[in-house]
């Protein structure tokens, strides 16, 4: 008898229990300088890029920069289209790397469950079996350092700030990941801190229309 209702219960809970979203978490590092005795930070500003292999004018660069824009523009900075109007100019950066990976191996046992309905008279008998018998799974795990890098120059060239966001793990999905280390970034602009700074970031949930 207590063999069945220990059966019935794990069935119920295997039918019933539903998955609950999850919320990704990311485990970022900030790291930010500005030139000594920057007063203020200069309100307008254009965007290109740091790297000479990035073009500035694909799609997915974009993206990036018109993510940047509008958290800038919370800030209360201003986006000029003519580059010499403009009293900083922020060279932006962003991209992955791979810089481990591990094979993660474990053993379950197999349990079998099953339940033997029949009889004339109606009657189930619950069994369990195989309790010896382990199987074996492997997966590999890779994982990434993502990045961005902000650097604000005058027009003069000298360097006004720059701030270098990372943050490790198993995703390559740089279309969600970057628009989180940019909003981020934001707080730091024009900052030091004396040494990174460690900060937890949760992404955000889609709203349902």
């Amino acid at each position: 008898m207590k063999k069945t209702l220990l059966f019935l219960s794990i069935f119920t809970l295997l039918i019933t229990t539903g998955c609950s979203p999850m919320v990704s978490k990311y485990h970022v590092t900030i790291d930010a300088i500005s030139a000594p005795n920057l007063l203020s930070i200069p309100k307008t500003y254009t965007i290109t890029a740091l790297g000479k292999d990035t073009d500035t004018n694909s799609l997915r660069f974009q993206q990036q920069a018109n993510v940047l824009d509008e958290l800038l523009k919370k800030e209360g900075y201003q986006k000029v289209e003519n580059e010499h109007l403009a009293q900083q100019v922020i060279f932006f950066d962003y991209g992955i790397e791979k810089i481990a990976e591990e094979i993660e191996t474990r053993s379950e046992p197999r349990v079998t469950m099953g339940v033997s309905i029949g009889h004339s008279y109606g009657y189930y008998s619950p069994f369990w079996s195989n309790w010896g018998y382990y199987r074996s799974y492997s997966r590999q795990h890779n994982y990434y350092n993502r990045y961005i890098t902000l650097l604000s120059k005058a027009p003069t060239g000298k360097e006004l700030w720059r701030v270098d966001i990372s943050s490790i793990g198993e995703s390559k999905n740089l279309k969600k990941i970057v628009p989180l280390l940019l909003e981020a970034s934001t707080p730091y602009i024009g900052k030091n801190t004396k040494e990174p700074v460690k900060v937890v970031i949760k992404e955000k949930k889609a709203k349902k229309e």
